[in-house]
């Protein structure tokens, strides 16, 4: 395949569900991305780059988000070529034809988002990021104000509406449906192993002999007592210098990419009620002992159901609302200027 269709697979594969899933969803579409420069564009687009039913579809969106993929492209080591840049922007514009369209629909069907509800998506938005402060940088990032990003989430959640009201009613999923999937897909629904540990911390200051020696000493001597009838819970109640402390040194359950490696590693090749010997982290000097374990099994279909069903559903709403917009697009007039 010529370098010219590199992008095919990626970019020009975009739909009309994917290019706004993510505003739907409660996302940004750039959420925690890193600081982005300006790219230079080697493709001069019109004022108006299409026109819809009359309606001037404008360049800003187009040259906003095809400086966005420049940039994700030529970060990842894989320049566009002028070509490629071209391409990439007539299915830019494509899409911003597609939008258009459904809202177009939505005005026709009435469709109306309140303050309240376009307040409820912001915030839900906002809780995505770990501040308000991130999420105003993300914003500053992509040369979007506050106001400019809240036109563009009213105009994504009067599109859901369309597809609420116009797609969704008519999506069914059968019984048949999900039982299909289950048997094509077992292999995603198997729960992972899971064991329960506790833990002795002992804390000791990295390359401070002193501090290191101390603690050795002291939870040798606690190992010792638990190899003479003390139990582990006690003895992490009483001198484990952690937080789970009051837990007996409890950590639950945990799968084996859901906790600090060095206790995975080791919780994970030991038997229920063993004891690990003293091993060392950055925080001190610890004792493991795994409490219970939990095999992985197959989640049985009736418990699987209700995933399945949204995962379909999901599928399907998609398939539907490409096919809603091509249709669509056969009853409307539509001019492209590039």
């Amino acid at each position: 395949m010529s370098p010219m269709f590199r992008p095919s697979n990626k970019i020009l594969s975009t739909s009309l569900f994917c290019f706004f899933a993510s505003f739907l969803s409660g996302t940004l579409a750039f959420a925690h991305s890193g600081h982005t420069h300006e790219e230079k564009l080697r493709i001069s687009l019109p004022g108006v780059v299409a026109k819809v039913n009359g309606q001037d579809i404008h360049n800003d969106d187009i040259l906003r988000e095809l400086k966005k993929t420049l940039k994700n492209y030529k970060d990842r080591g894989i320049p566009l070529t002028a070509e490629e840049e071209k391409i990439t922007a007539k299915k830019l514009i494509e899409n911003e034809i597609e939008r258009a369209l459904l809202l177009q629909k939505g005005h026709e069907i009435n469709a109306l988002v309140s303050d309240e509800a376009l307040d409820k998506k912001l915030r839900k938005v906002k809780s995505s990021f770990k501040s308000d402060s991130i999420f105003e940088h993300e914003l500053k990032n992509r040369k979007l104000t506050l106001n400019q990003y809240k036109k563009e989430l009213k105009i994504d959640l009067l599109m859901q509406q369309v597809i609420d009201r116009e797609i969704e009613p008519n999506i069914k999923v059968s019984e048949k449906d999900i039982q299909s999937f289950y048997e094509k897909n077992k292999d995603k629904f198997i729960t992972e192993k899971k064991v329960r540990a506790s833990v002795i911390l002992i804390k000791a200051k990295r390359g401070d002999t002193k501090s290191e020696k101390s603690a050795q000493q002291k939870i040798e001597s606690i190992l010792e007592k638990i190899k003479n009838g003390s139990t582990f819970n006690e003895m992490a109640t009483k001198y484990s210098e952690d937080s789970l402390a009051p837990k007996g040194g409890d950590l639950g359950y945990f799968a084996k990419n859901q906790i600090f490696g060095a206790f995975s590693e080791r919780a994970f090749n030991m038997k229920v009620n063993e004891v690990s010997p003293v091993f060392k982290t950055g925080l001190g000097l610890h004792l493991l002992k795994l409490t219970d374990l939990k095999e992985g099994k197959m989640m049985p279909l009736d418990r699987a159901k209700t995933r399945i069903e949204k995962i379909l559903r999901k599928n399907k709403v998609g398939n539907a609302t490409r096919n809603y917009v091509e249709k669509l697009k056969q009853k409307s007039k539509i001019k492209m200027y590039f």
